[in-house]
């Protein structure tokens, strides 16, 4: 049996450069529009938020074929075109617990 078709998750943790909120503010419309292009491939998303609620990155858990098709989606999201990232990790992931139940 091959791999064709086999999809794996991805950990995608996003730390923004310092004083990006007003960038992010701006490209926020074209960057939700991308995430609903690439629906498909996301699992969840959603910014990481300082203490007085200001987006300052990201968490994305991604499905995918391979690494490089998630280095290739992060790379194009209007954020990162945008300049905003100081970090990106890409790390594979497996969920244990899920909806309040054992996922495995």
């Amino acid at each position: 049996m091959g791999t064709e078709g086999v999809r794996m998750l991805f950990a995608v943790t996003i730390e923004d450069k310092p004083g990006m909120g007003a960038t992010r503010r701006a490209v926020r419309a074209a960057h939700l529009d991308w995430l609903d292009r690439h629906r498909a491939m996301l699992v969840i998303a959603g910014p990481i938020m300082d203490a007085e609620g200001n987006s300052i990155g990201s968490v994305r858990v991604i499905e995918s074929p391979d690494r490089a098709a998630v280095e290739a989606l992060t790379e194009g999201d209007p954020f990162a075109k945008a300049g905003c990232f100081a970090r990106v990790s890409i790390n594979p992931y497996r969920i244990v617990f899920k909806d309040g139940a054992l996922a495995e």
